[in-house]
């Protein structure tokens, strides 16, 4: 008799099934509330190593998503609470220890802001959390995909936030300079790890950024030749480089390269 050969789909949520029944949780969770109603519940594994986490009160994704988290070391005195988000390890929660003595304290953060929540730890509401309740959320999330979804990295989301600033950084120096500023970035160049890593707008609207600086500044007497480097067109390479081809900029940034902004405004001096 051959072998039923079963889909992908079937065994990776067979595997995830196997994985979530042989999650041993401590006996005891701690739930901490914030501000605007926010409130965090940590559950950590019998091992110590994992947690499941969950955040609610936000008008954010993850709100009201358990997430099995991995606990990690950050830096000295930081332990955080690592899933994967968009792509990208997120360390939503984080228990930072003082240097200077006087205890812990615990912080949440959502992805894509930089609002820093100040969390306080409930005992009220630690004594009414039932590990097997939280657990029988995630069980039910994980078998919907809910955490799978959120994890994946959204490029088109991405390279849509990216071509919206770029083109406010335009916006701004077309308006600065009296001409209209234009960067053309050929996106489908960048590898989705760069855009994870790095905001590919901030690097190639760094000539914009530049031209707007420099025509907003009265002294530097620039609008006039402002129109013969408003044409921009960017790439990553190896080094930092700007030139003038056809009397459109084309600038090669890099990621690691120091002073981009001092190095742009000689260029755009000079030119």
């Amino acid at each position: 008799m051959r072998p039923i050969a079963l889909p992908l789909a079937a065994i990776v949520c067979a595997i995830a099934s196997a994985n979530v029944s042989a999650l041993e949780l401590a006996s005891y969770p701690k739930v901490f509330t914030a501000d605007e109603g926010v409130e965090v519940v940590i559950a950590p594994t019998a091992d110590g190593k994992q947690a499941l986490m969950r955040i609610s009160g936000v008008n954010h994704p993850v709100d009201k998503v358990v997430f099995l988290t991995r606990v990690e070391r950050w830096g000295g005195s930081t332990d955080a609470y690592v899933t994967t988000f968009d792509g990208r390890d997120s360390g939503m929660v984080q228990k930072k220890g003082s240097v200077y003595g006087g205890g812990d304290r615990y912080v949440a953060y959502l992805p894509g802001r930089k609002q820093e929540y100040a969390l306080s730890f409930n005992e009220k509401k630690t004594k009414a959390m039932k590990p097997a309740t939280l657990l029988a959320s995630y069980e039910s999330q994980t078998q919907q995909g809910v955490q799978q979804k959120l994890a994946r990295f959204d490029r088109e989301k991405h390279v849509t936030q990216g071509q919206a600033t770029l083109a406010a950084t335009d916006a701004a120096a077309s308006a600065s300079c009296g001409v209209p500023v234009k960067t053309t970035v050929d996106w489908a160049a960048i590898h989705d790890d760069r855009l994870k890593k790095v905001s590919v707008q901030g690097y190639c609207g760094a000539v914009a950024a530049g031209l707007d600086r420099m025509c907003s500044d009265a002294s530097a007497n620039f609008k006039q030749k402002a129109g013969a480097l408003s044409q921009i067109t960017c790439q990553f390479g190896p080094e930092l480089r700007a030139r003038v081809v056809d009397r459109k900029v084309v600038f090669t940034t890099e990621e690691n390269a120091p002073n981009q902004d001092d190095f742009i405004r000689e260029f755009l001096r000079n030119n």
